[in-house]
């Protein structure tokens, strides 16, 4: 509970930089140029630095009541995420949980009739079974329409649990030291990399269909 706190705290942060510079402005509309994403890269990055110390002047329901705000956000960016994964799936296939302090890297092939998934866990944390052989996850109609899992029903395909050692899984199944599954994800080059190393082991597996839309789940 304390990191998922911890790293949505980060998120709001980060958004928070938004409105502050927003509020120093008398255009209020929404713009695609005034909300472009160069734009709000550059100014969230310029004030990032400040806002611990801003933080530090609000009073407890000040932090509760900008934290509920700004949550709000982020549910907007979930539900894009949502989005997104709902076109990988097969029709009658349900969306995958992502596992927290982890994330899942997804596939479908081109006409929509399998999804995999592989579970990732963050540096510093390993999976709950034994998974070294077992990289990803299918759903399709082989398969009932439902994920293949070491969990009993459901759509949960993994849990990425606080540990010193990262023996349960593949070398490829963790995030490199440093990033977790949002710096990933904002870092074209190593998302290119770990969506390459998926590649091939699917192609190891014989999966060779032609595969459409990778996408990284973060939560």
């Amino acid at each position: 509970m304390k990191s998922t706190i911890s790293r949505t705290w980060k998120m709001l942060f980060l958004l928070f930089a938004f409105l502050l510079t927003r509020a120093h402005g008398q255009n209020t509309s929404c713009s695609s140029s005034e909300f472009s994403f160069e734009m709000l890269n550059k100014k969230l990055k310029d004030i990032k630095n400040c806002l611990e110390t801003v933080s530090d002047t609000w009073t407890t329901y000040q932090t509760a009541t900008i934290f509920n705000q700004l949550k709000m956000l982020t549910d907007i960016n979930q539900k894009q995420q949502n989005k997104g994964l709902r076109r990988l799936m097969p029709t009658n296939c349900t969306a995958p949980t992502v596992p927290e302090d982890g994330g899942l890297l997804c596939v479908s092939v081109t006409d929509k009739t399998k999804t995999y998934c592989k579970p990732i866990c963050n540096a510093g944390y390993d999976f709950n079974f034994i998974r070294r052989s077992r990289l990803f996850e299918e759903c399709s109609a082989t398969t009932q329409h439902k994920w293949t899992t070491q969990f009993i029903g459901g759509n949960r395909l993994a849990i990425c649990n606080k540990s010193n050692v990262a023996v349960s899984g593949a070398p490829s199944a963790y995030f490199p030291e440093g990033h977790d599954c949002h710096k990933i994800k904002s870092h074209e080059q190593l998302l290119r990399n770990i969506t390459n190393i998926f590649q091939s082991e699917l192609e190891k597996a014989g999966i060779t269909q032609s595969l459409r839309s990778f996408s990284l789940l973060c939560s």
